[in-house]
């Protein structure tokens, strides 16, 4: 892949980690707020996403993922997804799926390539303890997407007291034919005493994978292991802390609700406001804000 804009550290940009809202129905033990530490409430709209994906295309930047907070918060999402798709080759979501049964048929109308669908339990009680809202309707969007025909591919954060369901989660996958990431739970945003009762190592899934997977191998972006099980499925482990294999693999810029250029999921310093050339449709001082951005990016985790 030829990549237009490339950082200090030989690290082409071909995508977006767009968070569309601060908002979120969802109160997760371990949520990292996408590493923001301050909100606010001047959302951009569907026409300024719309925008931001064709100047991003003509660098090169071709792939979005929307996340929040809860994108689906959001009444036009699928007015978002639809704008971006006018310029991408790929437009992805990530939900805690709660509101996907009212939204699905929308945002499959709008072009949405997949649907990634928070799933930390399949135990009520569990769920119910990780996510501080009902597992119910969660289940019923998952349902009414596959209706549709929206792919997805399912969120697992692994933690002590859901790491016993692993190979449940995993037969949960192969039944509905979804691809699963495996999430190690990093101390960003989640509480200390928290993330020390319920961290847990990924070694002993990584263990069992590799017995069970027909091949491995790790993808491009942010150099992540995936296997291919036996069924078709992709299981992918995500292990986002002191790893610098995934930050040398980083190929991605985060856009914060109101139109800045975040550098970093762990980095709070350092934002690009882009807002105003987003808002003015000033395509130079946009082009000229995400060249900033790409020369400030830096490898959070590095090779010793």
């Amino acid at each position: 892949m030829k990549y237009l804009l490339i950082d200090r550290y030989g690290r082409g940009l071909d995508r977006l980690r767009i968070s569309v809202t601060n908002r979120c129905n969802h109160a997760c033990i371990f949520c990292h707020r996408e590493g923001l530490k301050t909100f606010e409430s001047n959302e951009l709209t569907p026409e300024d996403y719309g925008f931001l994906a064709k100047v991003a295309y003509k660098l090169g930047i071709d792939k979005h993922k929307l996340t929040g907070g809860e994108p689906l918060v959001r009444e036009d999402i699928a007015a978002v997804v639809r704008e971006l798709k006018l310029n991408s080759n790929e437009v992805t979501l990530s939900t805690n799926g709660s509101l996907l049964k009212s939204r699905a048929k929308a945002l499959v109308d709008a072009g949405l390539d997949r649907a990634n669908v928070s799933l930390h339990s399949l135990k009520e009680e569990v769920f119910t303890y990780i996510a501080k809202a009902p597992l119910k309707p969660v289940l019923e969007g998952i349902r009414e997407s596959m209706e549709y025909g929206l792919k997805i591919k399912l969120n697992y954060v692994v933690m002590k007291s859901n790491i016993n369901e692993f190979k449940d989660m995993v037969d949960f996958a192969l039944t509905n034919g979804f691809d699963l990431n495996v999430i190690e739970l990093i101390p960003l945003g989640t509480p200390p005493k928290v993330y020390a009762e319920e961290h847990v190592s990924l070694d002993k899934i990584e263990e069992y994978l590799n017995a069970i997977a027909l091949s491995k191998r790790v993808r491009e972006f942010q150099n992540r292991p995936e296997y291919l099980l036996p069924s078709g499925i992709k299981v992918t482990l995500i292990k986002g802390y002191s790893n610098p294999y995934l930050c040398a693999g980083c190929t991605r810029l985060r856009v914060t609700p109101e139109g800045r250029f975040k550098i970093c999921i762990f980095r709070d310093d350092v934002f690009i406001d882009a807002r105003a050339a987003i808002k003015s449709r000033d395509e130079s001082s946009l082009i000229e804000a995400f060249k900033k951005a790409v020369n400030l990016r830096e490898p959070y985790f590095k090779f010793s």
